[in-house]
């Protein structure tokens, strides 16, 4: 009796995997037919110089290239290393100059704008994105990439829900085509990212 109930209690406090578990897709399917037809991100910057325009359409701005996203929030350390490690790569040329990579915001119900610049947006910060930074708001949805119409799709549901940190290339159709859930950076995923860029 003493037996059974410890097994149960095994079975019960340790269900499933006991390991931090790291997520790295090659190609991500759509959820639905809206998000099969290719999305995009209209949102504001945070209104730099180097943000380009204070209301960022990504596909617009990627022309027909495709782009590096980073799901960022302000209080994510994996979220800044990761900015740290993809500005040091565009410095030593790993990542070319040209290249699209922005920054999205993840949380912007949890994270005030002034809290997300200063993380992200001031050039005396540790964490400098010297790239755009997008600041949607909560009820910013995503655009459909055909029709260059708004849906009524959540922002977050049309990118797959990411967590932070998670890194996604875009292509120029609006269609995922890579994405890294890995919280620390790790060179050898910008390498992969760098492959699905070209």
């Amino acid at each position: 009796m003493q037996k059974t109930m410890i097994v149960l209690l095994v079975l019960v406090v340790l269900p499933g995997c006991t390991s931090p578990v790291v997520e790295d897709v090659d190609i991500i399917q759509g959820a639905n037919d809206e998000e099969l037809e290719g999305v995009n991100v209209v949102a504001k910057t945070l209104g730099r110089e180097i943000d380009i325009t204070s209301d960022y359409n990504l596909l617009d701005q990627a022309g027909n290239n495709s782009t590096l996203i980073l799901w960022a929030a302000a209080g994510c350390n994996g979220c800044h290393q990761w900015t740290e490690m993809i500005r040091q790569c565009m410095q030593n040329g790993t990542i070319q100059e040209d290249s699209n990579v922005v920054t999205i915001h993840r949380y912007p119900s949890f994270e005030q704008f002034q809290y997300v610049y200063n993380t992200y947006g001031n050039n005396s910060s540790d964490h400098y994105s010297p790239w755009p930074v997008l600041v949607p708001t909560e009820s910013d949805t995503a655009w459909y990439a055909v029709s260059g119409e708004q849906s009524s799709i959540p922002l977050s549901e049309a990118f797959n829900n990411p967590v932070t940190p998670t890194l996604q290339v875009i292509d120029s159709k609006g269609i995922i085509i890579w994405q890294s859930k890995t919280y620390y950076p790790d060179y050898s995923i910008i390498e992969e990212a760098l492959g699905a860029l070209e």
